[in-house]
């Protein structure tokens, strides 16, 4: 039997332009120590611009999704 579990993410929307998911398992006093666009992940990407927010030791801290 498979099984499956489910996390909620907390979602803050800016100003209807500006959508951040903090990751659940994220530690709260963790500060963001790097950004990444996914443009510079991904040479021809064709989206919104996405933002990935790293803490000092590299844990995925959160997600920002900026509308076109």
């Amino acid at each position: 039997m498979k099984k499956e579990t489910h996390t909620s993410h907390e979602v803050q929307i800016e100003d209807g332009d500006v959508a951040y998911v903090k990751m659940p398992r994220a530690e709260q006093d963790k500060k963001v120590a790097k950004s990444i666009m996914l443009r510079e992940l991904i040479k021809d990407y064709k989206g919104p611009d996405i933002v990935l927010d790293f803490s000092e030791d590299e844990e995925l801290l959160g997600v920002e999704i900026l509308a076109f």
